[in-house]
């Protein structure tokens, strides 16, 4: 099952975190071949982490909670708070081999749904996938947030590829989705591989 895991960092955590980064790293690497991608979330200028992020698949939702719960950052205090969902998506590649352009930044939007979501994506969810079919140069990984069943949309993730944050931000007013009122929880920050590496698209 793949699921996709946001874990907030605490505030002023950030002389924490730098303790607990080498372990941390060390942690993540025992999870390499389930992660698909993963990550911190920063604020605009990436001066600051805010928070980690990763869609990486698992047996089942004890076993993604396990993982969290053994997260150096979290067990050292860095981190307090996460939200943990199912996560559907077809990607042609992985933090491995995605390619990406040269000079832009990425970015995450994290979309949690109102209560009477499920009729707001029946509504727009072709002109949703029409939106994203016309920009699907500025998406890396994208799809919805199911509940745990994984059967119900709750949400959506897109991880986006992108000449600066206002070009994600014009990206998102103009998504049928959101212009419909679909989402009640809404992040959207820079973020950046976890792993570094250059292939980039050409």
């Amino acid at each position: 099952m793949l699921f996709s895991i946001l874990i907030h960092d605490e505030p002023d955590s950030a002389a924490l975190r730098d303790q607990h980064r080498t372990a941390h790293l060390d942690y993540l690497k025992a999870f390499d071949g389930q992660t698909l991608f993963a990550g911190p979330f920063t604020d605009d200028d990436e001066t600051a982490d805010l928070g980690s992020f990763r869609l990486i698949d698992f047996a089942d939702r004890a076993a993604a909670e396990q993982h969290i719960a053994d997260e150096p950052y979290v067990t050292g205090g860095v981190q307090k708070r996460w939200q943990v969902h199912r996560w559907r998506g077809a990607l042609d590649y992985t933090w491995r081999d995605c390619p990406r352009t040269q000079g832009n930044i990425q970015a995450l939007f994290h979309g949690l749904d109102h209560p009477d979501g499920q009729a707001k994506r029946a509504e727009h969810r072709d002109a949703h996938d029409a939106y994203f079919a016309e920009h699907s140069d500025r998406v890396m990984a994208r799809g919805p947030l199911l509940d745990d069943a994984g059967e119900a949309a709750v949400g959506s993730i897109w991880l986006l590829d992108l000449p600066d944050l206002d070009a994600g931000r014009e990206l998102l007013a103009g998504d049928p989705f959101h212009k419909s009122g679909l989402y009640q929880d809404v992040i959207f920050h820079r973020w950046r591989f976890g792993r570094v590496f250059d292939r980039f698209k050409v």
